[in-house]
């Protein structure tokens, strides 16, 4: 019988590379890879959500999301951020960050056009954009410059091909939060070159050092910035797939009417969730985002402390992203090692976009996070 798949994604794999190595250790498994938050929903969103189900919040809604959820959206960013103003008909309710950075895809990508990359990098955004006939185009930044942007890199990679430039703050895989320096260089070129900005604010949260700053805010950057949102890992919420962008009409108006051939509208009971989670944000930011920042710490400390690892200190997110080039093994090599015999599962930096690293998400307690450091520390190389 033929292979019924399409070519293109006949040889496809995990774009988070994640490995299919057994533990054989005697130690038990410590999962330091999916980005998953150890935690449940709040109590008071998980009830306010299913009595909305009970009262009849079960049936397909406006495909741009519930009017409700759009207000309190535009309430949200109006009253925590500077300069941060938008109307309903500019925000779009998705099913996720990746939904929506799928459709956005979509939208903007003609064949063989650009989006700029800046790598390290999420590593579903090269995938979607191939999926969508774009070609991901990568701009390498420097761990001894820790990851912030230098203008002629970027510059010398734009064509008249390039339709984007992705800019991921706090980052994931990294936890760096880029500078105003590096905001104002992804700003000059996007105006110079008549580029979009898709800004990924997933983490908005996790900015541990200063008030996180989008770059929508900037001067002269809400005509040009299409911004992903998500409650996924600020509110704890990855199991009820909704999100949102924040953009131009037009951009917004296509992304929706694609939608409604996939989907048609975001989860009634999710967009119910999504409101109320707002409506607590002060309460749950409060005390959710300081014991992950005391757990990417704790683990950055550990990282330092071990010769042959090394980490630019975390400014945001919760994730670390490990320099493991003294080991002399690959990334891949380094983390099937670790799987393999001690147990401890974390994600190669290849598919991020930088061999040479790896990536741990800090969601374990500490007492785990310990253990597994406690047995990485007892490795020895040359």
């Amino acid at each position: 019988m033929k292979n019924f798949i399409a070519t293109k994604y006949q040889n496809m794999s995990s774009p988070m590379g994640e490995s299919k190595v057994i533990n054989k250790s005697s130690f038990p498994t410590i999962n330091l890879g999916i980005g998953d938050l150890d935690i449940t929903t709040d109590k008071i969103i998980i009830e306010k959500a299913y009595k909305d189900a009970l009262n009849g919040h079960t049936h397909y809604t406006n495909p741009a999301g519930y009017l409700e959820l759009r207000k309190e959206i535009c309430k949200y960013h109006k009253e925590n951020f500077k300069n941060y103003n938008f109307s309903t008909d500019e925000v779009l309710v998705t099913s996720g960050a990746c939904h929506g950075l799928y459709l956005l895809f979509k939208t903007i990508l003609n064949p063989n056009d650009e989006i700029i990359l800046l790598s390290p990098f999420f590593a579903v955004y090269s995938d979607a954009i191939k999926l969508s006939d774009g070609i991901p185009v990568i701009v390498e930044t420097k761990f001894e410059n820790k990851f912030q942007l230098i203008k002629e890199d970027i510059e010398k990679k734009i064509t008249n091909k390039t339709k984007a430039i992705i800019l991921n703050s706090p980052c994931n895989p990294t936890g760096v939060c880029y500078n105003l320096e590096s905001l104002n260089i992804i700003k000059e070129l996007a105006i110079k070159y008549d580029l979009l900005v898709i800004a990924d604010d997933v983490y908005d949260f996790y900015s541990f050092e200063k008030n996180f700053t989008p770059i929508y805010t900037l001067p002269d950057m809400k005509e040009r910035t299409i911004s992903v949102c998500s409650f996924s890992k600020d509110f704890a919420m990855t199991g009820w797939r909704i999100g949102y962008i924040i953009g131009q009409k037009d951009i917004l108006e296509c992304m929706n009417l694609i939608n409604q051939s996939i989907v048609y509208s975001p989860v009634a009971i999710s967009q119910r969730a999504a409101l109320y989670a707002l409506k607590e944000f002060k309460r749950i930011k409060e005390t959710q985002v300081p014991f992950f920042r005391e757990r990417v710490m704790y683990a950055y400390k550990r990282i330092k402390q071990i010769s042959f690892l090394d980490c630019v200190k975390p400014q945001g997110g919760i994730y670390l992203f490990i320099n493991i080039e003294k080991t002399k093994m690959t990334s891949i090599e380094f983390t099937n090692f670790l799987i393999e015999n001690y147990g401890i599962v974390t994600i190669p930096g290849d598919g991020f976009g930088t061999p040479g690293f790896i990536r741990i998400a800090c969601t374990v307690n500490i007492e785990t996070l310990k253990e597994a450091f406690d047995r990485i520390e007892k490795l020895i190389f040359e």
